[in-house]
C-alpha cells in the first residue's frame, strides 16, 4: 500500500500533467475532489482524533457570519451534527506570485466568515495551500516567461500572526511546499506533461 505522502506526490504530478494538456482541469470538480480526498487522508493520518467525524466535501453553510452562504472544501461534523472542523485547500501550480496578496486577503476574510457563524461549535479552521517552491509563469502561447520564487513571496505576505492574534489557535494556516525537478530548465507548458515532485513538506496539524 502506498503511503499518504506518495499519494500526495502522485496527485501533484498528475495534476500538473493534466493541466498541461487541459487548461479547464484547474477549475474542474474532478481536480478538487482528488485534492480533497488525498489531503483529508493525510490530515487524518496525523490527527486520529478526527477520524470519527462525518466528513463532507463542498459543504455549503446556509448562513455564514456575513449573512450569506459559504462553501467549505472539507467539513467535519460531530455525532450531534455540529460543524467542528473546516478545511479550505488550494493547490497552486503556476503564476502563483501575482495572486499571493489576493489569497492572503481572501484567507483573512474567509476566517471571519467562519469563525463567527451562528451557534459556533468550531474546534479548528485550517487553510492548507500546496505550492511549488519555484513556479513557472506561462505566456498565453504556452511558453514560460519566467519563474516565481514562491517561498520568498510567502515570506513577504505573512498572515499567521495576524490570524493568531484574532482567533488564537482556532485558525491555522499551513503551507506545504514541494520542488518540481529540473523546473528552471523547462521552457514550455508541454514539458510539464512529465514532471517529478521532490521534497514535499510533511503535514502536521496542531
Amino acid at each position: 500500500m502506498r503511503t499518504i505522502k506518495e499519494l500526495m506526490k502522485t496527485f501533484l504530478e498528475t495534476s500538473l500533467q493534466k493541466l498541461a494538456t487541459d487548461p479547464d482541469y484547474m477549475r474542474s470538480s474532478k481536480r478538487t475532489d482528488d485534492l480533497h480526498e488525498v489531503l483529508l487522508s493525510e490530515i487524518l493520518s496525523k490527527n486520529p482524533q478526527w477520524r470519527d467525524l462525518d466528513w463532507r466535501f463542498e459543504y455549503k453553510i446556509p448562513l455564514d457570519a456575513f449573512g450569506g452562504t459559504f462553501k467549505i472544501d472539507i467539513a467535519g461534523f460531530d455525532v450531534d451534527s455540529n460543524l467542528v472542523v473546516c478545511i479550505l485547500d488550494k493547490a497552486m501550480n503556476s503564476n502563483v506570485n501575482k495572486n499571493i496578496k489576493n489569497y492572503a486577503n481572501t484567507t483573512i476574510g474567509e476566517a471571519a466568515r467562519l469563525a463567527f457563524i451562528p451557534n459556533n461549535k468550531l474546534e479548528k479552521i485550517l487553510f492548507v495551500s500546496i505550492l511549488p517552491r519555484v513556479a513557472p509563469r506561462f505566456k498565453r502561447d504556452g511558453r514560460i516567461e519566467g519563474f516565481d520564487d514562491v517561498v520568498g513571496a510567502k515570506n513577504r505576505t505573512r498572515i499567521d500572526e495576524v490570524l493568531k492574534q484574532q482567533y488564537g489557535n482556532l485558525v491555522q494556516v499551513i503551507d506545504l511546499f514541494f520542488d518540481i525537478s529540473d523546473v528552471r530548465n523547462k521552457t514550455t507548458k508541454d514539458e510539464f506533461n512529465d514532471i517529478i515532485v521532490e521534497n514535499l513538506d510533511e503535514l502536521n496539524v496542531i
